[in-house]
């Protein structure tokens, strides 16, 4: 009998060690949720962000093509270098609807492209929106030196003379 009692006093903490460790995992197992969660977060505003800047660049290539198409003029009208009211347009949008887009200049260049063959030019012009999120710039506007997301687009532009 006296053996029996001792074997149960040894015992007698097992089955709270037992429960500690498993509510040990079950919260390792809910960070891990939650961090799981977080970077989802993450993404999604990533996407989006990537998205608006594909529809923004997208609406100025289509801007392009219903004007005049001669590459002098599209230069004139939406080039970075020119800055005409085209561009300026363009940049106010994408300062409106991107994070910290304020903080880099948005490039849009136009250049001459092969003969078409046809009594026309293309123009060539490459797009290139940049934009920080809010979680990589945690004091704008001295977020300067901080590499910002990019989108890029190359598009023709055909014209006939």
């Amino acid at each position: 009998m006296r053996g029996q009692f001792h074997a149960k006093r040894r015992e007698a903490g097992s089955f709270l060690l037992e429960a500690l460790i498993a509510i040990l995992i079950v919260a390792l197992g809910i960070l891990g949720s939650v961090g799981l969660l977080a970077r989802s977060m993450q993404d999604i505003d990533d996407a989006k962000n990537r998205g608006e800047a594909a529809y923004l660049a997208n609406w100025l290539i289509g801007q392009m093509w219903v004007s005049d198409r001669l590459t002098a003029n599209l230069d004139a009208n939406y080039g970075s270098a020119t800055a005409g009211a085209g561009y300026t347009d363009f940049q106010s949008f994408v300062q409106q609807r991107l994070p910290n887009a304020a903080l880099y200049n948005q490039d849009v260049v136009v250049v001459a492209g092969p003969n078409n063959g046809v009594n026309g030019t293309n123009s060539l012009v490459t797009i290139t929106v940049r934009w920080l999120p809010p979680g990589e710039c945690t004091a704008p506007p001295a977020c300067t030196g901080a590499t910002p997301h990019m989108y890029n687009i190359t598009a023709s532009i055909g014209a006939n003379q």
